[in-house]
């Protein structure tokens, strides 16, 4: 297993706590690091994201951090009002594809730096990225298959620095148009069956059934915000796909079931495999077939409710 930076910084943390130098603050928690070292080692099952046309493919990072208290969050976004699609949806930073040769995490890094100014190398004195494991694709409802990416970044030095990391340091709204805000969420909440955090219902999309998650993330008066939208909004809900690829992460990494009703696989792939198979994911688009398409035509009973 590859060596990662937060190792070393249990280390220190231990030793602080050992000789009560520095309150638990200055720490990771057992159940971050935990969560974190779940991640790295995660296989994800066979993808076919590298294979597929280039006009299919795009990835998300989904970016954890420590906050104050040594627990993990995440950073989300809310889409910008005047894009055409996903508009004032919650979302993480990412996108498509623009060459062959790039990877998921290629993709998810370079549109990160594009929509919330995440930088692409970091100074190694002050902070440590690392790129922990991809998750299992998605099919999104524009027909892109969505390579989650996540990474984790912390001070490279915790006693000096602490653990928590305010994202005011490192991101900011690069292009109003793409993105309306940038927040941050407990990572360990989207497995929470809270009232006023969480609801959700069984629907059917396109002859599947489908887990809408709904979540409300408190708005804070430390979310970055586009200068033209006015901080009025109470709560962030997150919703959809973004939701579905939360509930998957946080799942593996602290290797709990969520506490409400949920689609018992992760990700898309086998989905995936089998509109390849008979033909659908090409090249060309064709936008009006695509949204019309029931996978009852395309797939018998017994692969449905595989699906």
């Amino acid at each position: 297993m590859r060596h990662l930076e937060f190792f070393r910084i249990e280390a220190k943390c231990n030793l602080i706590n050992k000789n009560h130098l520095q309150n638990k603050k200055k720490m990771l928690s057992r159940t971050a690091l935990d969560c974190l070292q779940r991640l790295q080692s995660y296989n994800p099952p066979p993808t076919l994201w590298h294979s597929l046309p280039l006009s299919r493919r795009s990835a998300v990072l989904i970016l954890l951090h420590p906050n104050d208290d040594g627990e993990l969050g995440v950073v989300l976004t809310m889409r910008g009002t005047g894009l055409t699609s996903f508009s004032n949806q919650a979302a993480f930073p990412g996108g498509k594809a623009d060459d062959e040769s790039e990877s998921p995490f290629s993709v998810a890094r370079r549109e990160s730096f594009e929509e919330i100014g995440l930088p692409q190398t970091f100074d190694s004195s002050k902070y440590n990225f690392e790129n922990l494991t991809e998750l299992p694709c998605h099919l999104a409802r524009n027909w892109l298959i969505v390579r989650p990416c996540v990474g984790f970044i912390c001070h490279t030095n915790v006693i000096r620095d602490g653990v928590g990391i305010d994202i005011n340091e490192l991101l900011s709204i690069t292009s109003e148009e793409e993105v309306g805000a940038i927040f941050t969420a407990p990572f360990d909440r989207f497995l929470k069956n809270d009232k006023g955090w969480y609801k959700g219902s069984w629907m059917d999309w396109c002859g599947l059934r489908w887990r809408q998650h709904i979540f409300s993330v408190p708005a804070n008066v430390n979310d970055i915000i586009a200068p033209s939208i006015k901080k009025t909004q109470k709560v962030h809900p997150v919703w959809g796909l973004t939701a579905r690829i939360l509930i998957d992460a946080a799942m593996i990494g602290f290797a709990k079931k969520p506490e409400m009703e949920y689609l018992d696989k992760a990700g898309d792939e086998l989905l995936i495999s089998n509109m390849v198979r008979v033909g659908e994911l090409g090249a060309e688009r064709d936008r009006e077939r695509e949204m019309s398409i029931n996978f009852s035509d395309l797939f018998d009973k017994e692969l449905l409710g595989k699906l």
